[in-house]
């Protein structure tokens, strides 16, 4: 069923911030007015004050992320050669073991045809040395010799077969060749990658999680996924939580696993997750502001500006923000319910600013 894709979060908020603003522009009228009367008196900044509100808590979390293939791999020769034969394209969808390319086998041939050689004269020398031993003509020291030969033999045919059956450069796993690096003609060296091989029979959508926010995160919740590249919503399950922080953002790495029936969910495409939270996180009594109370400074903090009333002045709170829910936004951390959020004249204020409340 095809359902309407959910907007990221910074663009519900965007939105919700744009909705918002009208509905307070007669009362930053009065505001302006009143500041503009304060010039000629004390350096004071009107404002108005409205009580924190709460909300019900939300039931799930909203991420944008990005499909990313299940498993990927740098295909290369093992051996250095010329290349014979290319075998797929870019965009081939291919079997496990499938042969993906080649190179001249002759040297490699040759190399083996000599040491299956040697390897004869080794088990025809063994075998003699273990008749003479039995008959007292040879010492044990003699057929010692004779049995390292051979098994110095051995290695150096299985070491040539392998290099010849390496000209060869297969696929370990079924899926998509990504990128393709050879063509007929070119010097291939041992590592030098030849192919880009993605497995998308099943894919991940990765989101990246707030610090605050992951401890509500659970492997195996199922996951409800927009697409809208495909117009489409696909059901997985939170498969990976990356044990580690981002050290710069303080973030933490999300994947849901998704089926891929028929290929159509690629690498790269766009993706928004709709995450339930677990049972007793949905809590009721969540404090919430509307989004244009927020004042985000330079260094990227969302702010809110309290009134103290003994002191008639504002203070300055750093808050971190969760979730939009309908016309406001949940504050996670930063504030508490009933204090007094100055609602009009916050842009001009500052921490310790000496204010006046008007109704």
């Amino acid at each position: 069923m095809l359902t309407s894709p959910q907007p990221p979060r910074w663009l519900a908020f965007a939105l919700l911030l744009s909705a918002t603003a009208c509905s307070k522009s007669a009362d930053k009228s009065a505001v302006t007015a009143a500041n503009a009367a304060s010039l000629q008196g004390p350096a004071t900044v009107a404002v108005q004050v409205q009580a924190v509100g709460t909300t019900t808590g939300v039931t799930d979390q909203t991420y944008s992320g990005t499909i990313e293939a299940e498993n990927m791999a740098s295909l290369a020769f093992n051996v250095a050669g010329s290349v014979r034969r290319v075998l797929v394209r870019e965009g081939d969808q291919v079997r496990q073991g499938q042969l993906l390319a080649e190179l001249n086998p002759e040297e490699y041939a040759g190399v083996l045809a000599g040491t299956d050689a040697s390897l004869l004269e080794a088990r025809d020398q063994a075998r003699r040395s273990k008749q003479l031993f039995a008959s007292e003509s040879l010492t044990e020291r003699e057929l010692v010799q004779a049995n390292a030969g051979l098994q110095r033999a051995e290695a150096n045919a299985r070491i040539a077969r392998k290099h010849l059956a390496d000209t060869y450069l297969r696929a370990p796993f079924a899926g998509l060749i990504s990128a393709k690096m050879v063509e007929p003609g070119v010097s291939a060296m041992p590592g030098a990658p030849a192919f880009s091989l993605i497995k998308t029979e099943q894919v991940f959508a990765r989101a990246v999680v707030p610090e605050a926010e992951i401890g509500r995160m659970r492997r195996g919740t199922s996951v409800r996924v927009q697409v809208p590249a495909l117009g489409r919503e696909v059901k997985g399950t939170v498969q990976v939580i990356s044990p580690v922080a981002d050290p710069t953002s303080r973030s933490f790495s999300l994947k849901v696993l998704l089926p891929n029936p028929g290929l159509r969910l690629l690498p790269g495409m766009l993706a928004s997750m709709r995450i339930p939270l677990p049972a007793g996180q949905g809590t009721a009594g969540v404090v919430a502001v509307a989004p244009q109370l927020v004042v985000q400074e330079a260094d990227g903090a969302s702010v809110v500006y309290v009134a103290d009333a003994a002191s008639k002045t504002a203070r300055r709170r750093r808050v971190v923000l969760g979730p939009v829910q309908g016309n406001q936004v949940v504050v996670s951390q930063g504030l508490t319910a009933n204090e007094q959020v100055i609602v009009a004249g916050q842009q001009r204020l500052h921490d310790g600013q000496a204010i006046r409340v008007i109704q």
